[in-house]
Order: structure tokens, then C-alpha cells, then sequence
């Protein structure tokens, strides 16, 4: 969705400055990086959070909701560019 918004834009004729995403999902990428640091780098924009992975669990260990604290960490473990400890 993000490189078609920004291609949407481009082809207007603008030039975005940067994105900026809800949520940081910590996720790994094709390759080595994480998916947030492959669309920087393809798109050339800088990508900013308003919240990442690791503040979702932080809260959701001070909250006490270890039900969904645990299926977060599961995705984590299963999709995350960070070990889960």
C-alpha cells in the first residue's frame, strides 16, 4: 500500500518527503533487513512510526492482558526482525 501511495503521488507530479505508518510491525524483509528499512530504501523516503512492536508489548505487559501479550509475541517469534526473549 505505501508504494502505491507514494507512485500515486509521484505520478501527480509530487514529491513525498517521507511516510509515516502507524504501526511498526518489527517484521523481517525479503532479504536482510526489516520491511521498514527495504521500503526506505526502495522508495528513498524515510519511514517513521507512530508506535513500534516492542512499544505494543511494553504496554501490554504493564496492562496485565497476557492473553493478547502472548499472541503478539507469537507473531513476534514467528514474523519479527527481533528476538523474542
Amino acid at each position: 500500500a505505501v508504494r502505491e501511495s507514494v507512485a500515486v503521488i509521484r505520478a501527480a507530479g509530487a514529491e513525498p518527503a517521507g511516510v509515516v505508518i502507524a504501526l511498526d510491525r518489527q517484521e523481517k524483509g525479503q532479504g536482510e533487513l526489516s520491511a521498514v528499512q527495504e521500503t526506505e530504501q526502495m522508495l528513498g523516503l524515510p519511514v517513521v512510526s507512530i508506535l513500534k512492536l516492542t512499544d505494543l508489548i511494553d504496554y501490554l505487559e504493564k496492562a496485565g492482558d497476557p492473553d493478547r501479550l502472548e499472541a503478539i509475541k507469537r507473531y513476534r517469534n514467528a514474523y519479527g526482525v527481533t528476538p523474542a526473549g
